[in-house]
């Protein structure tokens, strides 16, 4: 499947006759949407922030001071544990305080991953220790989903809500949830510093946005993952 993946690169690729393989790896550090945005700062809660973080693709010299790389990457999954207040309103993200209903919160469960395919320029210094910056497009795809098993209880629900009820939510005894996946267009900036084959990055991917959600009355409410995007680390090594 990588070789299928790798061949069809080099063959959309103009100048693939000069490519070389890189693979690398590393770790990944998310940055949260904020307080507010699947869990509150001033209540309990657990954030997977950090993954391991892999790279497979090919790169090539455009001049002796610029190159390019076209790379599949996965950014890795992270996730959420947290005790909200039921409604948006009875928390502060201000002051990080539980305004009222404070002693019957909702426990929120989410998880996702990101993964896509980079195409960057570097420019670079020449020599044997090269210094570069590099930028490009990040395609990616990032999935999102959330469980709240008590949320009836939480709000003062009725056990007898029905699905169509919570709707664009999916219904679950006692509760609700929802999951949303796709292909998004970001971004990725970076340093590199390399000695011969090796590489060491220090890249930012932004890779957060979210999907709508359509409430019956109308309403549109965002759906976005717990991350706004990823701050990486990466060795990679070019073959």
């Amino acid at each position: 499947m990588k070789k299928a993946f790798l061949a069809g690169i080099l063959a959309c690729t103009p100048i693939a006759h000069a490519a070389s393989i890189e693979v690398g790896a590393g770790v990944a550090r998310s940055t949260t949407q904020g307080d507010g945005i699947w869990y509150q700062e001033g209540l309990p809660h657990t954030l997977t922030l950090r993954s391991p973080a892999f790279l497979i693709g090919v790169t090539g010299d455009l001049t002796q001071n610029l190159a390019w790389h076209v790379d599949a990457v996965s950014l890795g999954s992270y996730s959420v544990d947290s005790w909200d207040t039921a409604a948006d309103a009875d928390y502060s993200p201000a002051s990080h305080q539980c305004l009222r209903n404070c002693t019957t919160l909702a426990h929120f469960m989410g998880s996702g991953r990101v993964y896509g395919i980079a195409a960057t320029l570097e420019a670079h210094t020449q020599g044997k220790w090269q210094v570069g910056i590099e930028a490009g497009p990040f395609l990616y795809h990032s999935s999102w989903s959330v469980q709240v098993p008590n949320y009836f209880a939480a709000a003062g629900w009725s056990a007898n809500t029905t699905p169509a009820q919570v709707a664009p939510w999916g219904w679950m005894p006692g509760g609700v949830q929802r999951s949303e996946s796709g292909w998004r267009l970001g971004s990725v900036v970076g340093m590199t510093v390399r000695y011969d084959r090796l590489t060491l990055s220090l890249a930012r991917y932004s890779d957060g946005k979210g999907w709508p959600m359509r409430y019956s009355d109308g309403t549109v409410d965002g759906w976005p993952p717990l991350w706004k995007g990823q701050t990486v680390f990466m060795l990679t090594y070019k073959f």
